[in-house]
């Protein structure tokens, strides 16, 4: 491990850590509690819930941009960051 990296055990179950969790529940919310006739159809209506989300890079970016996680993410490269402030 280089020197500046250090690794943290995380709890078993810690969505707030964890961003794409919120992904996740948007995708829940749709396709929970439905019987699918198929396997073909369970995949279409995730690709349905999938494209809005990664159609738009803002998108994404609000829905796991949390700001604890851009202070973390800038404060390593600031001139070479992806995320704005």
């Amino acid at each position: 491990m280089p020197a500046r990296v250090h690794l943290i055990a995380l709890p078993p179950y810690s969505p707030e850590l964890n961003p794409v969790e919120v992904i996740g529940d948007l995708i829940k919310d749709r396709i929970a509690n439905t019987l699918w006739p198929t396997l073909e159809a369970l995949e279409e209506a995730l690709g349905e819930e999938l494209r809005p989300i990664y159609e738009s890079a803002e998108r994404v970016r609000r829905l796991v941009s949390h700001p604890w996680l851009i202070n973390q993410i800038n404060a390593t490269e600031p001139e070479n960051s992806a995320v704005p402030y």
